[in-house]
């Protein structure tokens, strides 16, 4: 599903209600939506479900997307520079050449994610993260517990 930017806009907005319990939110579904550079610059989508979603070189930067399910996502080349991902879903993903950079990853899950060329410069995870088989996740930092 393709949709304007004040689509989305509306569907932010009603999850930010959603989080904060006011009348009215509703939890956001962005599952196989079309989101190719989009902008979600600093959007509260915390638990939302983006399985699926087209997010190519949309950008992310500050978004809380914290324990949202992104599986089978398709973000290459996505800036989520800063992002909160601490506890998403990546289940998956083809993320190549995503911009991770000091990126919270702890306890996100990347299992059988396609992450060539991922830039995770100053990226934060933890034990508790799950990375692809035989992955080096060169240039980020493991988090003291």
């Amino acid at each position: 599903m393709t949709m304007t930017f004040d689509e989305l806009q509306q569907i932010i907005d009603l999850h930010t209600k959603y989080l904060s319990g006011s009348d009215g939110g509703k939890k956001a579904c962005l599952s196989g939506a079309e989101l190719f550079g989009a902008n979600m610059a600093e959007a509260n989508l915390s638990g939302a479900d983006l399985r699926g979603a087209n997010i190519r070189r949309a950008l992310l930067w500050r978004a809380n997307l914290e324990g949202a399910v992104l599986d089978g996502v398709f973000c290459k080349r996505a800036n989520m520079e800063n992002a909160n991902l601490k506890n998403a879903s990546f289940v998956g993903a083809h993320m190549k050449g995503a911009n991770l950079t000091r990126a919270d990853l702890r306890g996100a899950n990347f299992l059988n994610a396609d992450m060539e060329d991922v830039i995770l410069t100053g990226a934060m995870y933890d034990r508790k993260t799950i990375w692809p088989d035989s992955f080096d996740p060169a240039g980020a930092v493991l988090a003291e517990e």
